[in-house]
């Protein structure tokens, strides 16, 4: 039997997880005899949290929130050795938040019956890991990490209140940041090649969406082993408005525009300031270091 503990975000979905939560308790209840839960008081605590949580024995730790709260999770599970806190301890996930791009490529219900019951039922998947080493900084992720416009979108978007944040909230960010958006120069090491050049967006991916339902790598697999580093080579600013269509109908790989390398390492290099955003999180800048964590992590989907 597992012992499980939930961590709560009740900030996510603007708010409305706090006010979900009694309903949300009663169905954990049903499935599960017996379980802790804690609730967040500010950014980035679900990650101690959890690892004090994997140090004291729990072994089934469920997230309430979105993507956000998933990352800070994630982010607990490992030392400073990449090694897993607890090898055996799964992670599972109550979608309640208003990104949740990895659990929409998760086909994880949203459903608050159908998630929890999910949870219950099924075995536990191992799903690759992300690990970036930015400045002396470790972070991981289990969907998506970006550079270029992208992750100036979600630094944009970070200077709204959580509580204002709506389902069309990136759009509107790419709206505004597109107006004096420049083109990223960088110098990029993958495990077979070097390149050179100027950049839309670089994606390192280990999920198929970001952005609020962007299908950025269409072919990406969890468990493969391999990033998917999708590259949208320099546009004009008109040219990616025109073409942001293929990010939502999945055939952004079809523009001759998008370059896709699968790749276990990724070293990227800049001479101007740019920033990263991983997992819908900011404050990481190149240069950087993505590596791979092959089924790092037990996930319930």
């Amino acid at each position: 039997m597992n012992k499980v503990h939930v961590i709560v975000n009740p900030f996510s979905a603007r708010g409305k997880t706090e006010k979900r939560w009694r309903l949300i308790r009663d169905i954990i209840k049903y499935y599960f005899k017996e379980f802790k839960y804690i609730f967040t008081e500010k950014p980035f605590q679900a990650t101690e949290i959890a690892k004090e949580l994997l140090k004291e024995g729990y072994d089934l730790i469920i997230g309430v929130g979105g993507d956000g709260t998933l990352n800070e999770i994630v982010n607990g599970y490992f030392d400073k050795m990449d090694s897993p806190i607890n090898n055996d301890a799964s992670l599972g996930i109550i979608p309640s938040g208003t990104g949740s791009d990895f659990i929409r490529f998760l086909k994880i219900p949203r459903d608050f019956k159908k998630s929890i019951e999910l949870i219950k039922e099924t075995n536990s998947k191992r799903i690759d890991v992300g690990k970036i080493t930015s400045n002396n900084k470790t972070k991981y992720f289990i969907n998506v990490a970006d550079f270029g416009l992208g992750a100036e979108v979600m630094n944009n978007i970070s200077k709204i209140p959580e509580i204002k944040r709506g389902p069309f909230s990136y759009y509107y960010g790419l709206l505004k940041t597109i107006k004096k958006y420049k083109n990223k120069d960088v110098k990029i090491t993958t495990d077979d090649r070097e390149i050179k050049g100027k950049y839309v967006i670089g994606a390192i991916a280990n999920g198929k969406i970001f952005g609020g339902g962007m299908m950025i790598a269409p072919e990406a697999k969890p468990d493969d082993g391999f990033f998917d580093l999708v590259l949208i080579k320099e546009m004009k600013r008109t040219e990616v408005l025109l073409n942001s269509y293929y990010l939502y109908n999945g055939k952004v790989l079809k523009n001759k525009k998008v370059v896709l390398i699968r790749t276990k390492s990724i070293k990227i290099e800049s001479e101007n300031n740019v920033c990263i955003e991983y997992d819908g999180e900011i404050g990481l800048n190149l240069p950087a270091e993505f590596k791979i964590i092959h089924k790092g992590l037990k996930f319930k989907y």
